[in-house]
């Protein structure tokens, strides 16, 4: 048996051990990168035959938009999603008759201009259905939201837990929500200085393109902290989120982006009700759709239920940065190996076609190209796994 025989048949075993490595991976991708579907909720079922309207949001009384999710519950076969509501009529309404409208902007999604709300005045959110209905909020103060004092973050045995830290001197919030947004840069394990299309290898433009990326996720749990019982307005350490060992979140460098907002009573006992019917139950509503029922009413038939609770505030936020270089014996790390493929079109075309597997660089001997080397696309093009445009508040 030829040496190059020899060497296609090592290729190909090893090229079926890689499949199965690229497969095992791309289905752990999958698992981790599908989130737990938001659309589908154990309703009781009086709220599915009543198919009661539901409200998500807050009036934003800062310099970002306000936007509303509105949606209804509906039973196809044995399952219950929620259905956006669409092309309603949706505005902010002020006491003394100020109009602030919101547009449609996707499905269920109402969004207006950023409103300078007036603290001394009350505001309302006003939905008119396409069936006909009119519904309101009850009348809300506007709060100011206190700046965030610091995000600190502490390395333990098992991660990193990020906390925030918060007061009011006037002791006038007492009640907070926090929602944020991380984002992570990451690396390819292997760079890649060529590429193979339709039976040629060409050099790349811009290898780097394949190398470093980076990958966002937004909070969707509730998180919510309140000094009520304490003598000073001071929120010390609340938990927001925590980054288990060997993440990919802090293979290069990490941020997080905090928002943070004043919450009236009412709201807050309403998200703590949400938390905990979420945690115990993965729905947002409880057992009883009336006890879940907010500040919201259906101005022609005041009996019908409508979920959510409205309330105006501010927000204040702030972003930190967390290098791997920060963090002790960070053991991330992506399993790959290194494959060698024989300069011939048969052994390319088995390699590389299909795009399981990409190019690294050449195998040369005395000035003589013998082959390539060459891994999965999992760990040489980074933008499988996320974007290589880097954020514009990236540093």
């Amino acid at each position: 048996m030829t040496n190059e025989s020899q060497n296609i048949k090592s290729v190909n075993r090893k090229m079926r051990l890689l499949k199965q490595f690229c497969f095992a991976a791309m289905v752990a991708l999958v698992v981790i990168a599908v989130p737990g579907c938001k659309e589908k909720f154990p309703f009781p079922q009086a709220a599915v035959d009543k198919n009661y309207l539901v409200v998500e949001g807050f009036i934003n009384s800062g310099n970002d938009s306000t936007r509303i999710k509105l949606s209804r519950s509906v039973k196809p076969d044995d399952s219950v999603f929620i259905k956006p509501e669409r092309a309603a009529i949706v505005s902010v309404e002020g006491e003394n008759g100020s109009n602030y409208p919101l547009f449609e902007t996707e499905a269920g999604l109402y969004c207006g201009a950023p409103i300078a709300l007036n603290p001394a005045e009350k505001y309302r959110l006003a939905i008119q259905t396409t069936n006909g209905k009119s519904y309101f909020s009850e009348f809300v103060d506007v709060k100011t939201t206190p700046p965030i004092d610091s995000i600190n973050w502490i390395r333990t045995p098992d991660g990193v837990q990020i906390y925030v830290n918060t007061h009011d001197p006037n002791n006038d919030t007492r009640y907070y929500a926090w929602q944020f947004t991380e984002t992570w840069e990451f690396h390819s394990y292997y760079s890649s200085l060529w590429e193979y299309i339709d039976g040629t290898m060409i050099y790349r433009n811009n290898p780097s393109s394949l190398y470093t990326c980076w990958q966002s996720s937004s909070s969707t749990s509730i998180f919510i902290g309140s000094s009520a019982k304490l003598t000073d307005d001071v929120i010390y350490r609340a938990p927001l989120t925590f980054i288990p060992n060997f993440s990919w979140m802090l293979s290069v460098k990490y941020s997080i982006n905090v928002k943070q907002r004043a919450l009236s009573k009412g709201a807050f006992e309403y998200l703590e009700k949400m938390k905990k019917n979420s945690e115990q139950l993965g729905s947002i509503f409880d057992p009883q759709p009336s006890t879940s029922s907010g500040n919201m009413y259906c101005a022609d038939d005041p009996g019908e239920i409508v979920i959510g609770y409205m309330y105006a505030s501010s927000i204040a936020e702030q972003r930190i940065f967390i290098s791997r270089l920060q963090v002790p014996d960070w053991q991330y790390r992506l399993y790959c190996e290194v494959f060698t493929v024989p300069n011939n079109r048969d052994s390319l075309d088995a390699a590389f076609l299909g795009g399981y597997n990409l190019v690294m660089d050449e195998i040369r001997q005395r000035g003589v190209l013998l082959g390539y080397t060459g891994s999965t696309g999992l760990c040489i093009d980074c933008t499988r796994r996320g974007t290589n445009v880097k954020p514009d508040f990236w540093r």
